[in-house]
């Protein structure tokens, strides 16, 4: 047991209460990259250091698969995206070139 990671999720528990800053605490975790798996927007932020909704946005530039549901009569449909780490690596090559 790591008491130092303990340490940290009590101390991140009670200076950010709720709902607030999940975007940031979000941003903050450390992610391994893998090719073979999929990742999704927190994830995402989490690996380039960006917002949720800035990772939103490069995921569809970066050809991101929506697995939500289609549009319906009466009924907007939702959007699921998730990259695969190949391309994300591919993004990040482009970027450090």
């Amino acid at each position: 047991m790591d008491l130092k990671k303990v340490g940290q999720d009590i101390y991140d528990s009670l200076a950010n209460p709720g709902r607030r800053n999940w975007k940031k605490r979000a941003r903050q975790k450390q992610i391994e990259l893998k090719p073979d798996q999929h990742y999704g927007p927190a994830e995402v932020a989490a690996i380039l250091n960006r917002s949720y909704d800035t990772a939103l946005r490069l995921m569809k530039k970066m050809g991101a698969s929506n697995l939500g549901t289609p549009e319906r009569r009466y009924k907007r449909g939702k959007s699921i995206l998730v990259v695969s780490g190949k391309r994300l690596l591919e993004y990040l090559r482009n970027k450090q070139v």
